[in-house]
């Protein structure tokens, strides 16, 4: 069954609303599932603020064999997962990442341990991010709690990550990679896995399809990176 992707209505349409208040609190550019129609930009826009940390974008095309949709997903014939937008981000010296969050997919805010706090955001236009740029913004910038979802098997030697939008994201011992499970069912079911080693997820699903945007912050090759994702399930 397709659900509407904010979940339940009767459940989550005030957590909808409220969360897209919450991005205009954060004067934050208000980024759709699915972005919009046009040419895309400047990998990184021209336009950085002084002090902040450095960002190099990533060719997609030499991150797209790190994500397999799950070949046992029951919907595995009908779902994929495309790299739509990557970046590296370079941790200010003497600093590193102490925890990442945001509300939907973008932006990202960045929290390092020297206790300044980043957004990473982009522009989503023609089917992949474009003139990403990354400013200076309050740690209390606004948060939201969703619900867990169901739990792993204990036989699968599990470790959750966080949910976001429904998804969740589990991290697998035995392979050390990451586990993305479908959002909104009410049993565990892997959806697609990475070589990633994730320390966040966000996400935001489309109002009328069964798809929308992930976002994964963690690491490739030790560098800190975020990766957006097309998905549909």
């Amino acid at each position: 069954m397709i659900r509407h992707r904010c979940g339940p209505l009767t459940r989550t349409i005030v957590a909808c609303a409220l969360a897209l208040f919450a991005r205009a609190a954060t004067a934050q550019t208000f980024v759709p599932p699915a972005g919009f129609s046009g040419k895309p930009g400047p990998a990184i826009a021209s336009d950085s603020e002084k002090d902040a940390p450095l960002i190099l974008s990533v060719e997609t095309n030499t991150l797209a064999d790190r994500f397999h949709v799950v070949p046992e997903y029951s919907r595995a014939d009908h779902a994929h997962v495309a790299v739509v937008g990557s970046y590296t981000v370079q941790e200010p010296k003497g600093t590193h990442l102490v925890e990442s969050w945001g509300v939907g997919f973008l932006p990202v805010i960045l929290s390092f341990s020297d206790g300044r706090c980043f957004a990473f955001t982009a522009e989503y236009i023609g089917g992949r991010l474009s003139s990403a740029r990354i400013a200076k913004i309050g740690c209390d910038a606004r948060r939201v709690k969703e619900e867990l979802g169901p739990d792993a098997p204990a036989s699968l030697s599990l470790r959750r990550i966080g949910t976001s939008w429904g998804y969740g994201a589990w991290f697998d011992a035995k392979s050390g990679n990451t586990l993305i499970t479908v959002p909104f069912s009410k049993t565990f079911e892997p959806f697609f896995t990475t070589r990633m080693k994730v320390t966040a997820i966000q996400a935001m699903n489309g109002p009328d399809w069964p798809g929308g945007n992930v976002t994964l912050v963690g690491r490739i090759h030790g560098r800190l990176t975020i990766v957006t994702l097309d998905v549909s399930y």
